[in-house]
């Protein structure tokens, strides 16, 4: 397992998230997660950028959980995601795409921690 694999099993480890973490790392790996939803050089309208968002975040927060806007600023202020001075397009730096993160799944995390669980449950059971 990798390190990002053990810190995002440590980030569900409680069920869908509820909030943006509190430590720079963990944020910084929802944010490299979240990058690699988008097509690296490809130029998104902001709604495009709020859709993708929106629909990722909902596979592994709870509703309300983490707003999609404020997980969009903090990937333009990592400079994850590049904004026209405008604000009406959006576009992904090749180069700001990570590479071993980016084949991680949250949704498929969560799946895997819920199954566990309930393996476990159904072993203290018997």
């Amino acid at each position: 397992m990798t390190e990002s694999q053990r810190a995002l099993k440590r980030l569900l480890a409680n069920g869908p998230l509820t909030a943006v973490p509190k430590r720079p790392s963990d944020q910084q790996l929802l944010m490299e997660l979240a990058v690699a939803q988008f097509e690296p050089g490809k130029t998104y309208r902001e709604g495009e950028v709020n859709q993708i968002l929106k629909d990722w975040i909902g596979t592994f927060c709870e509703p309300y959980g983490i707003d999609h806007v404020t997980f969009r600023r903090m990937l333009v202020d990592a400079r994850l995601l590049a904004r026209t001075t405008s604000g009406s397009t959006y576009h992904v730096d090749p180069e700001a795409v990570p590479g071993d993160a980016s084949s991680l799944a949250p949704a498929a995390m969560l799946a895997e921690i819920r199954s566990e669980r309930e393996s476990r449950k159904r072993q203290r059971a018997t």
